[in-house]
């Protein structure tokens, strides 16, 4: 296989801190309605959920609604009622994420290398907080709201790479999650990093080409992988 022209990542949970950001929301919530901060775990499994099983049936709703509606389901799981300052706490938390402490030097080496790109579950307004957060200038930014779907449906990887001018075969994508990015990967061909923050087990479905804790030497891991692969 040819050198990759451009190395895509997932966004949330790869190049910011999104599960910590969720974590604190949850807790915030939580604590402004006096409940027990303990709940906040109990929470974010039915959030996830939730947010999942909206995502991957009709019609396809706008992420800012995914979000509203998953915390809605997850407080009144717990006996909570939702209100306008919930939501807005959330999308306060979830609109600007800092980046992992690694991500701007890498980005900005990758950058001396390849065009670098994002596609991600998420709407553009969403995003565009967290994205100034990187350090780095992203050449191609592709989010759900574009594309018209989430993945793990194939549509929002075969629209990225449309708009990249790239086919499968000169990409490598970069991302933490198994279920919504090793899958495709595995579907389509494309190169695969795994980035395994959280100590999970490896899914003997979607086999990633490598796997990392972090970012850290992705500028000298992917011409490696390329090599071991032409």
């Amino acid at each position: 296989m040819a050198p990759p022209r451009v190395v895509t990542f997932d966004f949330y949970g790869t190049m910011v801190q999104w599960h910590q950001a969720l974590e604190t929301a949850m807790g915030e919530v939580l604590a402004r309605k006096g409940a027990p901060g303990g709940k906040a775990s109990s929470l974010l499994r039915v959030f996830h959920e939730t947010g999942r099983a909206l995502r991957d049936s009709p019609p396809m709703r706008s992420y800012r609604s995914v979000l509203r509606m998953s915390l809605a389901a997850a407080l009144a799981e717990h006996g909570l009622a939702c209100d306008r300052d919930d939501v807005a706490l959330l999308m306060g938390r979830v609109s600007r994420i800092p980046a992992f402490p690694e991500v701007p030097a890498v980005l900005k080496r990758l950058r001396e290398s390849y065009r670098l790109g994002v596609i991600s579950n998420t709407d553009d307004d969403i995003i565009s907080g967290s994205l100034e957060t990187l350090g780095a200038p992203i050449d191609h930014v592709i989010t759900a709201q574009q594309a018209g779907a989430y993945k793990p449906n194939l549509r929002l990887f075969h629209y990225a790479h449309q708009k990249m001018g790239v086919t499968p075969d000169q990409v490598v994508h970069v991302a933490a999650s198994q279920a919504l990015d090793m899958q495709v990967c595995a579907a389509m061909g494309i190169r695969a990093i795994w980035v395994n923050r959280r100590g999970e087990q490896p899914d003997p479905r979607w086999r990633p080409r490598l796997i990392v804790a972090d970012l850290t030497q992705l500028p000298e891991l992917i011409p490696a992988l390329c090599a071991t692969q032409s």
